[in-house]
């Protein structure tokens, strides 16, 4: 598959403007009264992994990398074990020289390994994340080089269980991802088998896209199913998209609806938005979707950090549409790890915490995987409540 796209500059055009000025209204609505019901999202467990570590870090031996950070989740199926798709980087040419660096070619944008989990457990473990692990989706490798030339950013995956398949969408960068930026659609059967990928190419065709979260509406009486698309490499607004057969995506057809969300001026995440992970049924029957905010690079002084991760409920009849939103953010950069007060050698930005990764754990508690620092992987647990407002 060969990488030579045709994109434009990170540039907004008017178009996109006028268009987010329109829909900004219903994109950055804020309610939690839906049906009857009061949402709210609390967090339960900040760091389940003992002594307060990362899941995944070099510091703590469960990776060869020294920055293993964005994740997504593979459930387990009848043929194939629980896992995470993780983005690994050897060294940032950005913060410092790389002369040791095995892989010049990908060590600024990175590559993508998938190791075997246990995350049922008491404490959530991983196996070891090896060079061994690394692949790319369908494609090969970028050839070798001395100096950065492309590599994959930000997993984010969604399985099928109507089809058995694995959907992964991954961003196929170039240096700092800028000006090039695609988020490439994969799938497979067997996450853990190299050859067993197929890429299907971009999910926007010649639209600069930072990420892309997918939903499969097989249980709620087929298509449209809907990705919802970062249109930026930091954060602007999340565009939706829409398709028939879950491999052939475009921005729906209504054009008022092609904004799903948008960054609320006077609110925490005024600084623009970006995707998360997969939306995710809960017991009330609608979804919860997390989302991500960065208020830019490089980082700046700012009361939630650079990026920090809210929520929203998703009505379960029309999942494009906004029940309730998060006031406050849900994580931000707490725990020494995340913060990276010198990027360097050791860490590689200052105040993140970045989603990807969700897993349901039952009873409407989840887990979160999401980059700390863009240098670990971290793992909190939440839990989505609901009250009756009836008669409120």
């Amino acid at each position: 598959f060969s990488f030579s796209f045709s994109l434009p500059l990170k540039v907004h055009s008017l178009m996109w403007l006028l268009l987010l000025a329109l829909v900004t209204a219903v994109a950055g609505h804020t309610e939690h009264k839906a049906g009857g019901l009061d949402y709210t999202v609390v967090v339960v467990d900040r760091d389940p992994v003992p002594q307060g570590a990362a899941l995944v870090s070099r510091v703590n031996g469960s990776s060869a990398f020294n920055f293993s950070f964005t994740s997504a989740w593979l459930p387990a199926t009848q043929s194939t074990p629980e896992g995470l798709v993780v983005r690994v980087v050897e060294c940032n040419p950005d913060h410092h020289p790389c002369p040791g660096a095995r892989h010049p070619e990908w060590s600024n944008a990175g590559a993508l390994a998938v190791v075997r989990a246990n995350l049922s457990g008491a404490v959530p473990r991983t196996d070891f994340v090896s060079y061994d692990a690394v692949l790319w989706p369908g494609t090969a490798a970028p050839p070798r080089a001395n100096a950065s030339r492309w590599g994959a950013a930000d997993p984010r995956v969604t399985y099928r269980p109507h089809t058995g398949t694995f959907y992964l969408t991954w961003d196929n960068c170039t240096q700092n991802c800028y000006p090039v930026r695609h988020t490439l659609l994969s799938t497979t059967r067997n996450p853990f088998d190299p050859a067993a990928w197929t890429l299907h190419g971009p999910v926007l065709a010649g639209v600069y896209t930072g990420g892309a979260s997918l939903l499969f509406r097989d249980d709620a009486g087929g298509p449209p199913h809907f990705a919802f698309v970062s249109d930026s490499d930091t954060a602007h607004v999340v565009l939706l998209a829409e398709s028939s057969d879950g491999l052939h995506w475009a921005l729906a057809a209504n054009a008022s609806r092609r904004v799903f969300m948008a960054g609320r001026q006077g609110y925490w995440d005024a600084a623009g938005v970006a995707a998360g992970p997969q939306p995710e049924r809960l017991s009330t029957g609608d979804y919860l979707y997390l989302y991500n905010v960065d208020t830019g690079y490089p980082y700046h002084p700012n009361p939630v950090g650079r990026c920090a991760v809210g929520w929203a409920i998703l009505d379960r009849h029309d999942p494009t549409r906004i029940l309730a939103r998060a006031t406050t953010p849900l994580l931000t950069a707490t725990l020494p790890w995340e913060q990276c007060p010198h990027p360097g050698y050791a860490c590689q930005e200052t105040m993140v915490v970045f989603a990807t990764g969700l897993k349901p754990l039952g009873n409407d508690e989840f887990f979160v995987f999401y980059s700390g620092a863009d240098t670990d992987v971290g793992v909190a647990r939440i839990r989505v409540q609901t009250v009756s407002s009836e008669g409120n």
